[in-house]
C-alpha cells in the first residue's frame, strides 16, 4: 500500500512539475496549495457516433452550441476570474507569457501588457477613447487566436450587417461616436429578441423603467424594447445623458450596464471619477461592469480591423429595410402578409414590436412596416380584405369583469377569445387590458351582458340559480363617513393593489375594510367590499361593481353568516346536549358525520369525549337534494334519524323505518338563526 501511495505523490508531483515547466525535485516533499489540479493518465477515446452527439448536442462536436453573448459569459470567467475564485489553473487558460492584472497601469503601446503580441501595436483604432489595459489586450488576443473568440466576433460581425445602416445613420444624427454600434453587440448581438434574467429586452437591451423614461411604449399589446428603430432613437438620448451626466466615455460606457445611480454611489463612496481606479476597489463596480467597457472596445477596434483577424471576407446580412402602411384596424400580421404577399415570418420580423401577432386594437391607422417595394399592393389588398378586420372591435376589459364575462358578452367561447387575443392565460387579463372582440350589436351585447352578470352573482359556493350571492364581511353594520359602500368580485389577476388603485383607495385601507393579509394572494370568487366618495363613477374609472341589492350582507363567521351558509348545502346547525359520556365519534356517526368534522366545527380535538351537558354544534341534513355533500351525509346517517330537525322531520320520501335498535333519542336544541331550513 505504501509503494502505490508513494507512486502516486511520485506522478503527481511529476505532472506538477511539467504544468509549471520545472524539472522533478530530487527529493519528493509535501507539495503543499497546487497551482494546478492534478494531471492523470490519459484517458481512453471511445468509438463515439457524431452524428448521434450532434443530435444530442444541438450542433456539431467542437461548436458552441450557445448564443455568442452566453458562450463569451464563459470566457469572462476563465479569462478573468473572479475575486475569491477556484485557486486551480486550467490548462485551457492563456499562456504563460501573460502578465496577470494588477494595480492599473498606464501603457502608451498595447504591447506592453502583452510582449509576446508585437501585432497589437499595429491596430487602427476606433473613435471611442481608447486607454490600453490587461483586459482589453487579453480580448483582442482572444478573437485573434482563440478558435472560441474567433466564432463569437466572426458571428456577431455578420449580424451586424442588419442593423449598420440604421444604428450608424442616427449616431451621425447625434453627433455621438460612430463605434458606440458595438455596445449593442455587447448587449444582444444584434437580436431584438434578446431577453436578460434582470427584464431587459431588445437590440439595446432597455429594463422596463428605462424605455419609460425614454418614450418606449410597453402594454399588452406593443413592447417598442423590441422596436429596432425606435428604441434606436430612444438609445442616442441615452447614450448622450450619460455622457453629459459623466464626460468620459468609459465611465458612461459602463454606467449603461451598472446603471448610473450604481456607479455615481461608488463614485460618491471611492472619491474618484476614474473607472479603471474604481475596478481596483473592493465593493465599488461590479466584476461584470470592469469587463464591460473593455469588452466594447475590443470589438471596436477588431471591426477597425478585420483584414488583420482575417474577417475581411465576411458576408454580413444584409441590412434591414422596409416601407410603411398604416393599416385601418386591428389586423393580424398573417392578414397583412397575404395583403403584401410576403410570409408571416417575414413581418413578423419587421415589427417586432408586435407581441401578440397582430395590430393593437382600438388603434386606426397604426403604422406597420412590410417589405419594400410592398407599400401599393398592400394598401389596395387590406381594402379588398375589409370583411375579415371590420368586423372586429376593441374592448377595454373592465375591474372586475371576469374573463369568461368577456367570452358570453360577445357570443364566443372562452378558447376562441384566447386564439382571438394570443392569451395563454386568464390571468394576463385584468382591468384596463385592451381586447379585440367580434362586432355585435348593441342590442345583442346588453342581452349578453345580462346573462354574464347573471351567471357572475350565480356563481358563489352551493349557489343555485335566483339565490342572492351571501357576502361575509368583518363587520356587515360598519360606516364609512361621508363615503358609500360597494363590492367587487375578484377575478383572475387581481391584486391588492390593483383593485385599490381602480378604486381611489389605498392598499391599507382595502386590507383593513377586508380583514385581508398584507401579504398572502387574492383569489377568483372573493368579494370585496370598498368605500368610496358618493360622487364615485363606477362606469368612467371602468369598474364592474355587484349590485348590493342581489347580495346578502353578513357578518364573517357570525351565526347568521353560517346558518345562511349551511342552508345553502342543505344542512342545518343544531345544537347538540350530551346526555352522559359520549365519545366523539359516536356523536358524529348519529348526525351521518365523521368526527374529523365535528372536532373541526368545534374546534376541538377528535378524540375529545363530551361529559353530561357538555354542547357541541353538528349539522343535520334538511335537504338531500340540494347538494351532493348533503346526500352523502343523508346516506350515512341512521334512518330512525333522517329528516329530524329541532323535532320535527323534513320532507322526505323515506319511509318510518322499523324499530332495529337504534340508540335512544338525545336532546338536541335548534340554533335559531335567520336562514334555518324548515
Amino acid at each position: 500500500m505504501r509503494v502505490v501511495v508513494g507512486l502516486t505523490s511520485l506522478v503527481i508531483c511529476a505532472a506538477v512539475g511539467i504544468v509549471r515547466g520545472q524539472p522533478l525535485p530530487e527529493t519528493i516533499v509535501h507539495p503543499g496549495p497546487q497551482a494546478a489540479p492534478p494531471v492523470h493518465a490519459a484517458e481512453p477515446v471511445l468509438p463515439q457516433q457524431l452524428d448521434g452527439r450532434r443530435s444530442v448536442r444541438g450542433c456539431a462536436v467542437g461548436e458552441t452550441c450557445s448564443a455568442p453573448g452566453d458562450a463569451l459569459k464563459e470566457i469572462d470567467v476563465e479569462l478573468f476570474p473572479r475575486p475569491g475564485a477556484s485557486p486551480w489553473i486550467d490548462e485551457r487558460s492563456s499562456p504563460p507569457s501573460r502578465i496577470e492584472a494588477g494595480p492599473a497601469r498606464i501603457v502608451k503601446r498595447p504591447s506592453e501588457l502583452r510582449p509576446d503580441q508585437p501585432w497589437l501595436d499595429q491596430l487602427e483604432l476606433p473613435d471611442l477613447p481608447v486607454r490600453w489595459s490587461q483586459k482589453l489586450v487579453d480580448y483582442l488576443v482572444f478573437y485573434k487566436n482563440d478558435p472560441r473568440g474567433r466564432s463569437i466576433i466572426s458571428s456577431w460581425l455578420v449580424a451586424q450587417g442588419r442593423y449598420k445602416d440604421l444604428i450608424s445613420s442616427h449616431l451621425r444624427k447625434a453627433k455621438l461616436p460612430q463605434d458606440l454600434i458595438y455596445v449593442a453587440m455587447i448587449e444582444s448581438s444584434y437580436d431584438n429578441t434578446t431577453l436578460s434574467s434582470a427584464g431587459a429586452l431588445g437590440l439595446w437591451q432597455f429594463m422596463p423603467e428605462g424605455g419609460k423614461i425614454y418614450g418606449l411604449r410597453q402594454d399588452r399589446w406593443v413592447d417598442e424594447r423590441r422596436d429596432p428603430l425606435r428604441s434606436t432613437i430612444a438609445q442616442m438620448d441615452y447614450f448622450r445623458d450619460l455622457y453629459q451626466r459623466f464626460g468620459d466615455w468609459h465611465i458612461a460606457m459602463a454606467s449603461f450596464n451598472v446603471g448610473y445611480g450604481a456607479m455615481l454611489r461608488s463614485i460618491a463612496r471611492y472619491n474618484t471619477n476614474d473607472y479603471y481606479q474604481l475596478c481596483e476597489y473592493e465593493n465599488a463596480v461590479p466584476w461584470e461592469t470592469c469587463l464591460y467597457t473593455p469588452k466594447v472596445l475590443a470589438t471596436a477596434i477588431v471591426g477597425h480591423n478585420r483584414a488583420l483577424y482575417g474577417m475581411d471576407k465576411l458576408k454580413v446580412l444584409p441590412p434591414e429595410s422596409w416601407d410603411e402602411v398604416a393599416v385601418p384596424g386591428s389586423m393580424t400580421l398573417g392578414m397583412i402578409a397575404r395583403a403584401a404577399g410576403a410570409s408571416e415570418a417575414d413581418l413578423k420580423r419587421l415589427n417586432p414590436q408586435l407581441r401578440r401577432g397582430r395590430t393593437p386594437p382600438g388603434e386606426p391607422g397604426y403604422v406597420v412596416r412590410v417589405p419594400v417595394g410592398r407599400k401599393a399592393d398592400t394598401q389596395r389588398r387590406i381594402v379588398e380584405l375589409q370583411t375579415e378586420w371590420d368586423n372586429h372591435d376593441a374592448y377595454v376589459v373592465a375591474h372586475g369583469e371576469r374573463f369568461e364575462d368577456v367570452a358570453t358578452t360577445f357570443g364566443l367561447s372562452t378558447g376562441a377569445l384566447r386564439r382571438l387575443n394570443g392569451v395563454e392565460h386568464e390571468s394576463e387579463v385584468t382591468g384596463g387590458t385592451v381586447l379585440v372582440v367580434p362586432r355585435v350589436s348593441a342590442e345583442q351585447r346588453d342581452k349578453n351582458r345580462k346573462k354574464a352578470r347573471s351567471k357572475l352573482l350565480g356563481s358563489g359556493i352551493d349557489q343555485k340559480d335566483g339565490e342572492a350571492l351571501i357576502v361575509p364581511v368583518p363587520d356587515k353594520d360598519y360606516v364609512a363617513d361621508g363615503k358609500q359602500r360597494v363590492f367587487y368580485r375578484v377575478v383572475t389577476g387581481d391584486t391588492v393593489k390593483s383593485i385599490a388603485k381602480a378604486f381611489g383607495v389605498t392598499r391599507a385601507q382595502l386590507e383593513k375594510w377586508n380583514g385581508l393579509d398584507e401579504v398572502a394572494n387574492l383569489h377568483p370568487k372573493m368579494v370585496l367590499v370598498a368605500w368610496v366618495s358618493p360622487t364615485f363613477d363606477a362606469e368612467k374609472r371602468k369598474v364592474a361593481l355587484l349590485d348590493e341589492q342581489q347580495l346578502v350582507v353578513v357578518t364573517r363567521g357570525s351565526p347568521e353568516h353560517l346558518d345562511l351558509a349551511e342552508a345553502r348545502t342543505g344542512r342545518v346547525r343544531v345544537e347538540y346536549v350530551a346526555t352522559g359520556k359520549e365519545k366523539l365519534a359516536d356523536v358524529a356517526k348519529r348526525f351521518g358525520m365523521g368526527k374529523g368534522d365535528l372536532a373541526r366545527i368545534n374546534r376541538i380535538s377528535y378524540e375529545t369525549v363530551l361529559k353530561k351537558g357538555d354542547k357541541i354544534i353538528v349539522y343535520q341534513v334538511a335537504d338531500p337534494t340540494r347538494s351532493a355533500r348533503a346526500e352523502e351525509q343523508w346516506k350515512k346517517t341512521p334512518r330512525a334519524r333522517r329528516g329530524k330537525v329541532s323535532g320535527q322531520r323534513a320532507q322526505t320520501t323515506a319511509s318510518k323505518p322499523k324499530d332495529d335498535g337504534d340508540e335512544p333519542e338525545v336532546e338536541e336544541a335548534p340554533v335559531t338563526r335567520p336562514g334555518q331550513v324548515d
